[in-house]
């Protein structure tokens, strides 16, 4: 248990078996993982005016419109939809939600420049693994071009390229980032031949005195197409962007966070900002602390309207432990990176025998024996030594940390990131029917009563609104249907590696 938790008066008001029940974590945890695989797919004998892939251009053109027209997703196969994304010179994105991108160029900037760029999502990398999203989402392009094949001119797939491959480590090692990262601590501490670095943080005020949050540091020149690196609060990231809610779930089950941490974290998600975690604090407290007259206080404290998020800090640090930070320790390798191993890596690296195409089997290398390059990376890349040269001990923990990635229940992670999303849309659904109650001066109303005036009052005005209903559910529901359901593995066959 860390020391800051064993002192609050929060603590001592419990037993031991809800001690361990609230505040049980892992310290000095790490959950390894890829999170982002970004590939290239090249078309053999491509070119600016390849006339065969035309009918395919032309077919993505006609559904951007419509989809411009109605903002909606277009199904173009049974696993992908076109979307308005686009990246680059990349003009059509087909994409299935949450688990990858595929982006098609119409017009070449030259003929060595990849017609397909793939992206594949964080989402399916954690919780599926890099071998099933990269066997799914090179089906996938195989099954999009599949609609313009023609047995007399057939188009086919010259190679796969890495463009680039997020390695990352969230960890709870690092619990004041502030004393851990302070420009006297980089200088003593950090080895690097990075050359550019910036930190990014926020800024508390209390009394007149001013906290500096160090919530972001990055190292290297993305500009350089070779490596970036960063180290940032994960926690914070998940909240304020509001997505990837499956990862609060996934650290509790990893003994990462503790069970008051996701309590707080789950309620700073629902009101999208971090500072909202201490307002989640004293609700825990409303909940299972032992000093009736403290929770009454609390609860008169939820219910002021003028109660700012300062308050509810101000208030918590009187007598709650501080949350437990998560650090996200990642680099991002880009292809500039591997080409300077190509021989190696095409010649003297193998791969573990997979089922599936063997185009895929160079990103197959460089994952499997990923062990090679994160070595690189943690050690003459960016590391964090003591005087004597030898690694500081949460960066030697991380360095050690077996790269066999996370085991995760899929169907549990599903289910709880579909609940956690679906009380904030019924929370927001409320807020909404709240302020059309106020803007028809129906102050003395319940919920009831309100949701059924707005039916009532729904006119021909709306008419429109209502005929678009089901077509908005059904391309609501292309969105979210991987979230929803269990994923239908692809067939596949053997291949060497």
């Amino acid at each position: 248990m860390r020391r800051d938790i064993l002192r609050t008066r929060f603590y001592d008001e419990l037993t031991k078996e809800e001690q361990k029940k609230y505040f049980h974590t892992k310290q000095h945890n790490y959950l390894p993982s890829i999170d982002n695989i970004y590939y290239n797919v090249y078309i053999e004998n491509d070119h600016k005016n390849n006339l065969l892939i035309q009918p395919l251009i032309d077919y993505l053109g006609e559904l951007k419109e419509i989809a411009k027209e109605t903002r909606e997703l277009q199904k173009v196969t049974n696993t992908l939809s076109l979307d308005l994304k686009g990246v680059r010179n990349y003009n059509y994105c087909l994409t299935n939600p949450d688990l990858y991108d595929i982006f098609i160029s119409s017009n070449l900037l030259n003929n060595q420049t990849p017609r397909i760029h793939v992206q594949l999502r964080a989402f399916g990398l954690w919780t599926h693994s890099p071998d099933d999203m990269l066997l799914s989402s090179y089906n996938a392009v195989k099954e999009l071009f599949d609609l313009i094949q023609d047995r007399y001119n057939p188009i086919r797939f010259s190679h796969v390229m890495e463009n680039r491959i997020d390695y990352c480590y969230h960890t709870n090692a690092v619990h004041n980032p502030e004393k851990t990262f302070t420009e006297h601590k980089l200088n003593d501490e950090m080895v690097t031949n990075f050359r550019k670095w910036q930190k990014i943080g926020r800024i508390e005020s209390e009394k007149g005195q001013t906290t500096l949050k160090n919530d972001y540091i990055a190292l290297g020149d993305r500009s350089s197409n070779n490596i970036y690196a960063r180290i940032y609060n994960k926690a914070l990231e998940v909240i304020q962007e509001n997505y990837k809610s499956f990862f609060w779930e996934m650290w509790y089950n990893h003994k990462l966070i503790s069970f008051y941490d996701k309590y707080c974290y789950e309620y700073a998600y629902k009101e999208k900002n971090y500072n909202a975690v201490h307002k989640g604090k004293i609700k825990f407290y409303t909940e299972y602390g032992k000093n009736q007259a403290l929770k009454d206080t609390y609860k008169k404290l939820l219910k002021n309207p003028g109660a700012t998020y300062e308050t509810y800090r101000n208030f918590a640090r009187q007598h709650m432990p501080e949350l437990t930070t998560v650090l996200n320790v990642e680099f991002e390798t880009q292809r500039k990176f591997y080409y300077y191993s190509d021989d190696f890596i095409d010649h003297e690296l193998t791969c573990i025998p997979r089922f599936g195409d063997p185009s895929l089997n160079r990103i197959y290398r460089i994952i499997d024996n990923k062990a090679l390059f994160i070595d690189y990376l943690t050690s003459k890349t960016l590391s964090f030594r003591k005087k004597d040269g030898n690694y500081k001990t949460w960066w030697n923990r991380l360095r050690q940390t077996k790269l066999g990635g996370v085991k995760t229940d899929l169907e549990l992670l599903r289910d709880y990131s579909r609940e956690l999303d679906e009380n904030i849309v019924k929370t927001r659904f409320m807020n909404a029917l709240a302020t059309c109650a106020v803007y028809g001066d129906r102050l003395v109303t319940d919920f009831k009563d309100d949701a059924l005036d707005l039916l009532a009052n729904i006119n021909d005005n709306d008419k429109n609104k209502i005929e678009e209903y089901m077509y908005k559910k059904f391309h609501k529901n292309n969105r979210l249907k991987n979230r929803k359901k269990k994923i239908k593995k692809p067939q596949m066959n053997a291949v060497n590696s």
